[in-house]
């Protein structure tokens, strides 16, 4: 693998494109693909694909790993939808 864009930010290929290459070459590989799919979070519907909720217009709640790392050093709460109430507990006795 490598850079996923090039030093002007251009994509080199789609989101789902090496699913599809490997899908399309799984028997002469000799591998069964098992698709990721890019799901986000949604106040509406929880998680979906990011597809979805862009075709239904759906408010996708970010939280970026920056931010993240200064609420989990903060001691802020951390929302459900981004971790585990269990990770987080492990990770704050850790850091």
């Amino acid at each position: 693998a490598g850079s996923k864009s090039s030093i002007t930010g251009e994509d080199y290929y789609g989101a789902y494109d090496a699913q599809d290459t490997a899908k399309a070459n799984a028997e002469k590989l000799g591998v069964i693909p098992v698709p990721s799919l890019n799901l986000v979070y949604t106040e509406e519907e929880g998680y979906v694909t990011a597809d979805e909720a862009k075709e239904k217009d759906l408010h996708i709640q970010k939280l970026s790993g920056t931010k993240f790392r200064q609420m989990l050093r903060g001691g802020e709460d951390i929302p459900e939808w981004f971790a585990f109430k269990s990770v987080v507990k492990v990770l704050r006795e850790n850091i």
